[in-house]
């Protein structure tokens, strides 16, 4: 398990293991204390809090939890008999003590049969829980950003940043980003990797501009040497509405709630490059709300997935995802957001283990629950001007579908290109005869064409099937697996949508080569990494 100082945590409870036997004889687990997030050592301010999940279970039924601090009782809580399993939370605020002080907590937990568990402490230093100091990198001057923000701060254009490990912004924060600032990713070898994480009620601005983006990149582009998978990712964690409840623990933070209208802050015109290190997606949204402001992204060389929404409202507007070796877009678990003018180029093979017929990576896939297709907020989007590109499309090519729904996910798609793809480009499933009859689920003007597979499913039974939705095998001009530059003429404009969508009567993502607003500064890359 990673070890990182975090903030309480809130996790549904589970239902406790078998206990192991043998013929004769019954093995009983005695009681155990297992925080959420394993911590040695919290450094915080004095005044501020110190809170932590612990998770405490018996199965002869929980009796005391005695929590003592510096040897002296702190806490105490009795358990009914018939307890087996529960949360405690744990709150201190510092005192006033001077930096450098030490506070010891432990947990001391008994159960009914008067065993007791093996202890759980760790240690609060008091002093700012975040540092940012002189360090140099492959001969370069940076400053090192560790630890937990818990105050605003902004890093400037006039230098280099490299995140060092897991840095967390939190207490309802602001990390502000200025227009051509480069913030480093430590690349590390073994399994730890770095990370940045935007907790909950706290916000990234990241504003960049054509000119001069806000780069997100590996420690490794200094020597020359960066590759995907040389750090983890970006997370942001919001309080918008999922269907998997009110307060999810994942990747050691907690999201989700009922705003749908919460900000997580604006990133626009960002690059983020190499990352998917430890099976994280380059840039997850988990339940982050409809204020929160995206736009002009692009994903360059990651290993895993390149966009994640799990819940929210959040929307995407201009977005490329370049070389990405899993999924471009993975959207599930009651994400109802927009997007327009997204770009999926990938020559790799899917990097998804193991690699079989139902593991496929997508360009871009909608998911409502695996386990439940009816979960509400269910799954639902509307997205316009999208072109996605495969690696090949032969069984030498691999595993890989351009766009697929499923899963109790619905929308209104419209617009889009699939093309190079060693399975199916566009395929739809799971959905209701009625939600297909009534419009609920729409497919139209859709070109997908010279993959193994072009339709499938719903995809090509009933929407392919019917004239009036435009869809077809049709090649568009210019489109190769080289270029994803080119248009056909579309009937449906998408500004009929809403007022958030632009004006673009076409099909994909980018008209021509006049109005490509994708080389239209310095912000994005080919996939040879040359600026476009």
């Amino acid at each position: 398990m990673r070890k990182c100082p975090h903030i309480a945590a809130v996790i549904s409870l589970v239902l406790l293991g078998a206990c192991e036997k043998d013929e004769n004889r019954f093995e009983r687990q005695g009681p155990e204390i297992s925080p959420f997030v394993e911590v040695d050592v919290f450094r915080q301010e004095a005044g501020q809090p110190v809170e932590l999940s612990i998770e405490l279970r018996a199965i002869s039924g929980l009796a005391e939890l005695q929590v003592v601090k510096n040897g002296e009782a702190y806490d105490q809580v009795e358990f009914p008999a018939d307890k087996l399993i529960a949360t405690y939370e744990f709150y201190y605020e510092v005192e006033n003590l001077p930096d450098g002080a030490t506070i010891e907590f432990s947990f001391e937990l008994t159960d009914q049969m008067g065993e007791k568990a093996e202890p759980y402490s760790f240690t609060v230093e008091v002093g700012p829980p975040f540092s940012i100091t002189p360090a140099t990198v492959s001969g370069a001057a940076v400053q090192a950003i560790a630890g937990r923000i818990n105050r605003n701060i902004t890093l400037t254009s006039d230098n280099i940043y490299l995140i060092d490990g897991l840095v967390s912004v939190e207490g309802n924060s602001t990390l502000t980003i200025e227009p051509g600032t480069t913030v480093l990713m430590r690349a590390f070898q073994g399994t730890e990797d770095s990370r940045l994480a935007i907790t909950r009620g706290s916000r990234l601005v990241a504003e960049g501009t054509k000119d001069a983006p806000v780069v997100f990149t590996s420690s490794r582009t200094l020597a020359g040497d960066a590759a995907r998978a040389d750090w983890a990712g970006i997370f942001l964690y919001g309080r918008a509405r999922t269907n998997q409840g009110a307060a999810i623990f994942e990747e050691g933070f907690v999201y989700g709630g009922t705003n749908d209208s919460d900000n997580s802050g604006t990133l626009r015109y960002v690059r983020i490059e190499y990352a998917g290190k430890n099976d994280a997606d380059a840039i997850q949204f988990y339940g982050v709300g409809s204020g929160t402001r995206l736009s002009y992204i692009q994903v360059f060389q990651c290993e895993d997935n390149g966009i994640r929404f799990k819940g929210g409202a959040a929307s995407l507007k201009y977005a490329v995802v370049s070389e990405h070796g899993a999924y471009g877009l993975w959207a599930e678990h009651g994400w109802r957001g927009r997007g327009q003018f997204w770009v999926f180029q990938t020559s790799i093979a899917a990097t998804i283990i193991p690699v079989n017929f139902n593991n496929q990576a997508r360009s871009v896939e909608l998911r409502n629950d695996a386990n439940d297709f009816l979960l509400q907020p269910a799954t639902y989007a509307q997205l316009s001007n999208i072109t996605m590109i495969g690696n090949g499309n032969t069984d030498l090519d691999g595993t890989r579908r351009g766009f697929r729904i499923r899963r109790g996910a619905m929308g209104v798609i419209q617009n889009i290109i699939a093309t190079n793809f060693p399975d199916d480009g566009v395929r739809v499933e799971d959905v209701p005869p009625e939600k297909l009859e009534d419009g609920t689920m729409v497919l139209a003007n859709a070109r997908s064409f010279s993959n193994r597979s072009d339709f499938d499913e719903q995809a090509e039974d009933y929407f392919l099937v019917q004239p009036g939705f435009n869809v077809s095998d049709e090649p568009v001009p210019g489109i190769s697996p080289a270029n994803f530059v080119g248009s056909a003429p579309s009937s449906f404009d998408p500004a009929s949508l809403d007022s958030w969508f632009s004006s673009a009567p076409y099909i994909g993502a980018v008209k021509n080569a006049e109005t490509d607003w994708t080389a239209d500064g310095q912000w994005c890359k080919n996939p040879d990494g040359s600026i476009r």
